[in-house]
């Protein structure tokens, strides 16, 4: 399938599934007000945490997919993926049963529950982890239909997908308007979701499940690579969730709502990126021994992601504020929300630019230096962050990131100097 093909069907599918959360989100916060929507905003905070575990192991697998598909046998693909399909569902099981083991304490040591009971918290943790023991093991497939470029097959599947659990949530939401019709509601749609993208996955590659078995010889080659990526993107992911995790613990439950809010819109806008790269990075790993070509690529992408910032610049500043207040319809809630959004959405503009770098490095395998950019990250998080919030408060957690993603910028711009 044409490059161009997959790059326009991307955006259909991430505009559609960025923009059905941001429009349900008013809808939530005013159906179970402040406190619950706060409550809601844990969950999808939590459960970020929770899937950071694939963060790395997507992105090698969709890399080493690539490869085998292009110039190896059906077969081996499929051998890859029915071993990688075990070891997702097994670490959702493990993941899934070590946190319900520490859910009392999260929810007593950890969540500002702001007079919400302690019960309410144990039931947000436990609609997170059932959110993401059925949607986890789902990512081994976007990864296979990605890796084969079966990219129009995988956005029609999260469209849907996305329109049903967000459009079903309200709807469900404004019978029964209480916090456990949302988690069940979100928890039995990942689960369909999930079962019905292997079934996809497996008619993608044309290979029958039960032709293939566990060979630990046939993942021992890629296993390397798999784990040292996905343990420095751990890091970098969960440096990425260290905003929201010193809020959940030093401001309350409704300050919380209001910067899930502002991030919530601001990792929608990331995600207007992602389709782009989804769709380059195969074709990227195919040059990845042809400098000049892969050298024209890199300009190129890094021409447009420059015109997606001027361009969002250009209409944020015209027409943010109207937006806000017409989604949103509060003014209050805008008032909070704004500035908030205004720093965040800077910080995005500089993330997006760093792509390009980042994209350099997968390819060429220097997991050394995203490891050392994540690390620098991280440690800047923990330092910066709970600095910021302590002494500007909520709006603190988005200048510690505004900080940083400027550093990162930097340090991911070597591909430039190297080709030079």
């Amino acid at each position: 399938m044409s490059l161009k093909k997959n790059i326009f069907a991307n955006y259909v599918g991430v505009i559609g599934t960025a923009l059905a959360p941001v429009l349900a989100l008013s809808w939530y916060l005013n159906i179970l007000g402040p406190k619950q929507f706060g409550l809601v905003s844990f969950v999808v905070m939590f459960q970020s945490l929770l899937t950071l575990i694939d963060a790395g192991m997507s992105q090698a697998l969709v890399r080493e997919i690539a490869i085998r598909f292009d110039t190896t046998s059906q077969q081996n693909t499929g051998s890859l993926l029915y071993g990688f399909e075990r070891i997702y569902w097994v670490f959702a099981i493990i993941i899934s049963c070590l946190t319900l083991l520490l859910a009392d304490f999260i929810a007593k040591h950890w969540m500002s529950l702001d007079g919400l009971t302690i019960n309410s918290g144990k039931e947000a943790i436990y609609g997170a982890v059932a959110i993401f023991a059925c949607q986890f093991p789902g990512s081994i497939y976007r990864s296979l239909l990605v890796g084969t470029q079966k990219q129009v097959t995988l956005n029609s599947l999260l469209l849907i997908f996305t329109l049903i659990r967000h459009i079903g949530g309200v709807i469900v939401l404004m019978r029964w308007p209480i916090l456990s019709t949302y988690l069940i509601w979100q928890a039995v749609i990942a689960l369909i979701e999930t079962l019905v993208r292997g079934r996809v996955s497996w008619g993608a590659i044309n290979v029958k499940r039960n032709q293939c078995k566990w060979n630990s010889e046939e993942l021992r080659p890629i296993w390397r690579l798999v784990a040292s990526l996905s343990g420095v993107t751990f890091l970098g992911a969960f440096t990425l969730q260290m905003d929201r995790i010193f809020l959940s613990r030093m401001v309350n439950i409704e300050q919380l709502g209001y910067y899930a809010i502002a991030a919530t819109v601001a990792t929608g806008v990331l995600q207007l990126i992602s389709p782009l790269m989804q769709a380059i990075l195969p074709k990227a790993i195919q040059l990845r021994t042809n400098s000049i070509a892969l050298y024209r690529l890199n300009i190129k992408l890094m021409g447009v992601l420059m015109l997606f910032v001027v361009l969002g610049v250009l209409a944020y500043t015209t027409l943010g504020q109207w937006i806000l207040t017409l989604w949103l319809r509060t003014p209050e809630t805008v008032t909070e929300v704004y500035p908030l959004l205004t720093v965040l959405l800077i910080g995005t503009g500089m993330n997006a630019l760093c792509n390009v770098g980042y994209m350099n490095w997968i390819i060429h395998e220097k997991i050394n230096r995203v490891f050392q950019v994540n690390a620098l990250s991280f440690i800047l998080s923990i330092t910066l962050i709970p600095y910021f919030i302590k002494t500007q408060g909520t709006i603190g957690a988005a200048f510690g990131w505004l900080t940083i993603y400027s550093i990162s910028l930097v340090l991911s711009s070597e591909w430039v100097k190297n080709r030079l």
